[in-house]
Parts: C-alpha cells; sequence; structure tokens
C-alpha cells in the first residue's frame, strides 16, 4: 500500500521514475502526465496503476512446487524431530566354560614398561679438556663434576657430556631412553 500512496503523490507534483517500462520524455499534445516509451506511444500516468492488495504481496508457488503453510514470523516452537534409535550394545563375550564358548581365551597384553624416573638435578655448565669434559650438576645443596660414562644421584648415567647440554640415561633403562638437559635445566 506504501507503494501505491507513493506513486499517486509522485503523480500528482513532480515527475518520479516509474517501475515498468523506462519512459524516455513526454508528448507536447498529451499533456504532462502522458509519456511515450521507447516500443510503443502507449501513455501512462499514476491513475492508471492499480491499488496493491495483500495477495499481490504473498509469494506465488511455482509450478510444480506445493504453498506451505511455514510462517517465519511465527513465534511457535516448530515440531522437533524425533531422537535417533539407540544402537543396541554388543552381547558381552561368552565366559569360560559356557557352551557357546570356542577355542582358547586371548593371550593377556604385555605388560606397559615403565617410565624413567624424573630427573632432579640441573646441569650447571661444563669445564676440562675438550676429548673428556667435565660436567657440573646440581642437586638442591649439593653439586656433582662428573664425566660421560658416570653414575650420579644413584639412578642416573651421563651419556654424553657437551659445553652447553648433556644426555643423561638411566639405570636399568636401555641405551635409547635418555634426556638431554641444557645449561640452566
Amino acid at each position: 500500500m506504501l507503494i501505491g500512496a507513493v506513486v499517486r503523490w509522485t503523480g500528482s507534483g513532480r515527475k518520479a521514475p516509474e517501475a515498468g517500462p523506462r519512459i524516455t520524455g513526454t508528448s507536447s499534445q498529451a499533456g504532462p502526465r502522458a509519456a511515450t516509451s521507447r516500443r510503443g506511444t502507449s501513455a501512462v500516468s499514476a491513475d492508471d496503476v492499480p491499488p496493491l492488495s495483500e495477495d499481490d504481496l504473498r509469494p506465488r508457488p511455482r509450478r510444480g512446487q506445493a504453498m506451505t503453510e511455514r510462517d517465519l514470523f511465527d513465534l511457535r516452537e516448530p515440531t522437533k524431530r524425533p531422537p535417533p534409535t539407540p544402537t543396541p550394545a554388543p552381547p558381552p563375550p561368552p565366559a569360560p566354560g559356557d557352551p557357546r564358548f570356542v577355542g582358547p581365551l586371548p593371550p593377556p597384553p604385555p605388560t606397559p614398561t615403565p617410565a624413567p624416573p624424573p630427573i632432579p638435578f640441573k646441569f650447571i655448565g661444563s669445564f676440562g679438556p675438550r676429548d673428556r669434559p667435565i660436567a657440573v650438576l646440581a642437586a638442591g645443596d649439593r653439586i656433582v663434576n662428573a664425566r660421560a660414562g658416570d653414575v650420579v644421584f644413584e639412578r642416573f648415567v651421563l651419556r654424553k657430556v657437551g659445553y652447553e647440554s648433556i644426555d643423561v640415561g638411566f639405570v636399568g633403562f636401555a641405551e635409547s631412553e635418555s634426556k638431554r638437559l641444557g645449561i640452566g635445566q
């Protein structure tokens, strides 16, 4: 209805562009309201535009499409989808001695390998000759000097001593189980 009022208002005073055929100019014989289009010489005025109704504002269904009753501005909750059907739990395995039990029991899983203990000391620095440097280690108020291959603090083995880091192994673990400590760590 607003569009109809605007069209009628613009037609009474000044001329505004209209929807529909493009107006290129006015005809001097037909008056100020008549206009000619590029396709023909039909006259269009604001009084010829029909008023809008509620039916004009409703969407029209496409060909082969049914009109739905969904209203976007309806405040009611939409219909909820039903929850999915739960999958049943698998049956428990048969116990030994059960007639359904066939074959031997599977072997038990291997025991987990123990984790190496945490390193309680810090590497402070190194000194000595290049071919056999000496590492300085500190644990609280204890300071220990050790070379590569020495066992320190009863549970740790120095695998390699460098100028800025050391490789620490663990007593009772493989050589591949080692950690590198930098200065101050």
